[in-house]
């Protein structure tokens, strides 16, 4: 009898929650099809596809927290519906791993690092929902296939969107997703941008955000006052929240004490606005831990930050800046790319020659014939200020000085004596005119030379190498390099270098991807290829492999 009393006290609050519209939950967690349950959220369905289970209508404040709602190693039908996910500040608001015949809709998630994350999962739809304010909007990671992502609104994110999965499509039937920082023309004001935009295959985005952010979004910033730099500068979007963190060795921290622009003290309990309408303000701070002891008074100056970053192309050696103006390199010059922003981060993309545009990781060289060629690059800050599109173009010359003696007008030749004439001899005309010589094609070795594990910050130990040339995929034994992965003529060639650490739950998997086209120039690559734990992006525990290309002339 006591059961059913508690269980109906607990529909009776739930009854209630729905009255009032959304209710409050905390984070939801689930691992597997059994943990479909009423006390992980779950308001209905069976997991059939017709009858999904249905996750509705909660706000759920991840302040301290890793997710918002992490589901993993599920095959049931479900639909997360109509929730707010707030500030998930640690990882991420809504985290699929490992999961299929998945559904987010009417969502909102915001103020965060990541907003929605898949990983290794597959057949779901993501559509109607906003994500705003976070670091990394939309991010699709290794081994995510088939997924559905249109109508959403991706408002002032620092990285709106990544997708290294297969086969996902970022539209449907002619509608794509709003982007906050897309720049693309409609001419015909229908509504769906002219141009694709270029951080994925969206190609119908949408000029108008389809899906509203809840009222009273806003961006979180989380401040560690005791790694607070020497200048004491932070910059923050307008009308962001300030969370305040300390740490102490010993006893730990009591309290912290704050006040701005000379106001009274306050004890710092929650995240508080930054007051609006000021280009900067200055606040006091200390400390003070369980026994009583207390730091002495420091100071932070906070900047609003509403000015896109400002980025420049910088080339190594060997390079040279003719007097004409002209940037002169070769296929072995670097070029690194520098942004500068108040927010201290910013994430660069770029192109070369009207390709597909990527993410700049590290500096790169170009491929491809002598002569000109084109960059392009632009920038987005934390809060999603993005900058123009800048471009450059550099001229390529890998061919090296022809001499050939000279002699000035009127001078005298620089030898003792004239060399002898030569007989003149009659050439018979030939009887039929001779077919041209083709010299033969030029023949080239591709090989990867070295492999080498460069950085390890606790991904693991159990470490498997592969590449794929055109789609024929070779493992790759470091004992056994260097490894000739093609000889022959210059064509259109793919390679694909892969680096994966073997866990029992989940492979940890990065790649790099070098595309060839002829003509080719003799070069070495040095390609680096980043595996993050459980692929998420922003992870502090990730793994650098550095692998060597050689591309020379073959025999």
């Amino acid at each position: 009898m006591r059961n059913a009393i508690v269980l109906l006290a607990v529909m009776g609050m739930a009854a209630l929650a729905w009255g009032q519209g959304w209710g409050p939950h905390a984070p939801i967690f689930i691992h597997g099809d059994d943990q479909f349950t009423w006390e992980n959220g779950v308001t209905g369905g069976s997991g059939t596809a017709e009858d999904p289970y249905v996750i509705e209508g909660w706000i759920i404040d991840t302040k301290g927290y890793d997710y918002g709602i992490y589901i993993d190693r599920t095959r049931a039908h479900f639909v997360i519906r109509n929730c707010q996910i707030r500030y998930p500040q640690e990882k991420a608001g809504i985290m699929l791993s490992a999961v299929r015949n998945g559904r987010i809709e009417g969502t909102s998630v915001y103020g965060g690092r990541v907003g929605i994350h898949l990983l290794a999962t597959s057949d779901t739809v993501v559509t109607g929902s906003a994500i705003g304010y976070c670091d990394y909007g939309i991010v699709i990671s290794t081994a995510s296939e088939r997924n559905v992502i249109y109508g959403n609104s991706v408002i002032g994110c620092g990285f709106p969107a990544t997708d290294e999965g297969r086969d996902n499509r970022w539209h449907h039937e002619g509608r794509g997703n709003h982007w906050s920082d897309y720049r693309g023309p409609d001419l015909n004001k229908d509504g769906i941008g002219d141009t694709p935009y270029e951080l994925v295959p969206d190609r119908y985005p949408l000029i108008e955000p389809p899906v509203k952010l809840p009222e009273g979004a806003v961006p979180m910033r989380t401040v560690n006052l005791t790694q607070v730099g020497e200048r004491g500068i932070v910059a923050l979007a307008p009308e962001s929240l300030l969370r305040l963190t300390a740490t102490d060795i010993g006893v730990g921290v009591d309290k912290i004490l704050y006040r701005l622009d000379g106001g009274e003290w306050i004890a710092y309990k929650d995240p508080f606005p930054v007051p609006a309408g000021r280009a900067m303000v200055r606040m006091e701070y200390y400390a003070v831990d369980k026994l009583g002891n207390r730091e002495p008074v420091k100071s932070l100056t906070i900047y609003l930050d509403i000015q896109p970053p400002v980025t420049r192309i910088v080339a190594g050696d060997p390079h040279y800046l003719a007097p004409d103006g002209k940037l002169w390199i070769t296929s072995r010059t670097t070029l690194e790319l520098r942004s500068e922003d108040a927010s201290g981060t910013a994430n660069i993309f770029f192109r070369i020659d009207e390709g597909v545009w990527r993410n700049y990781i590290e500096p790169f060289t170009i491929s491809g014939p002598e002569g000109p060629h084109k960059v392009d690059y632009y920038a987005i800050d934390l809060y999603g200020n993005r900058e123009a599109v800048q471009s450059a173009v550099l001229w390529k010359d890998d061919s090296a000085p022809s001499t050939q003696p000279s002699m000035a007008e009127g001078g005298k030749p620089p030898f003792e004596e004239p060399a002898p004439k030569a007989p003149v001899t009659e050439i018979p005309a030939p009887s039929a005119p001779q077919p041209p010589v083709t010299p033969p094609a030029l023949a080239f070795r591709i090989t990867l030379t070295q492999a080498n594990l460069v950085e390890d910050l606790g991904v693991g130990s159990d470490w498997k190498l592969s590449c794929a040339l055109n789609g024929e995929v070779k493992e790759i034994q470091t004992a056994s390099l260097p490894l000739l992965l093609y000889r022959g003529a210059a064509t259109e060639l793919s390679l694909t270098l892969w680096a994966t650490e073997v866990d029992e739950a989940q492979d940890d998997v990065g790649e790099h991807v070098l595309t060839l086209s002829p003509p080719w120039t003799v070069a070495s690559y040095d390609l680096e290829v980043v595996v993050y734990e459980d692929g998420v992006q922003t992870s502090e525990k990730l793994a650098r492999w550095r692998f060597t290309v050689e591309v020379e002339e073959g025999r």
